[in-house]
């Protein structure tokens, strides 16, 4: 009968402190965005547009669409995630989707509550030879920080920061 009641209180416990796609509330809203590529360096332009995200598939999901133009090409381009949430992995994944890159990409989101902040890695190469990994702080609620970093497996595989994505929710 103890272990029956300790095995019962250790499921409450479990479920209490698991995550959901809720979790990521902090997301939803109208934002507008400006994206630095290749930051400090002498390749860098910038990317200026809106975001929205939103619930999705009966609040299973959430997708994030965004169209900004970059300074380089005055061309807008078109790009969202859809995000939904792992139970038996215990992550979020996100995938995204481009109007301008011909293959999607898959990344495992780690939420963070205690720092506020999501831990991004693809946990594959993306287009045959980068991985990924990534931050985005939620540390103010009306400002998301996103920083993105690729490795092409260099040596001990040296990363080089490719995107800095600051995005201010609108009406604040």
């Amino acid at each position: 009968m103890q272990r029956l009641i300790f095995l019962v209180l250790i499921g409450v416990g479990t479920s209490l402190q698991a995550q959901s796609i809720k979790d990521l509330d902090f997301l939803i809203g109208e934002w507008e965005v400006l994206e630095t590529i290749y930051p400090g360096t002498d390749k860098a332009y910038t990317e200026s547009g809106t975001r929205r995200c939103e619930y999705y598939l009966n609040n299973s999901y959430i997708k994030c669409e965004s169209a900004t133009t970059p300074t380089r090409t005055g061309k807008t381009r078109y790009y969202a995630y859809l995000i939904n949430y792992d139970h038996k992995n215990d992550c979020f994944w996100a995938t995204g989707l481009a109007n301008d890159f011909p293959l999607q990409s898959h990344h495992q989101w780690f939420l963070d509550k205690e720092s506020q902040e999501i831990r991004a890695i693809t946990p594959r190469n993306v287009n045959g030879d980068r991985f990924f990994r990534g931050t985005i702080s939620f540390a103010d609620p009306n400002k998301l920080v996103w920083n993105g970093w690729r490795s092409r497996f260099k040596g001990e595989k040296e990363w080089e920061q490719v995107f800095n994505d600051i995005a201010t929710k609108k009406g604040t």
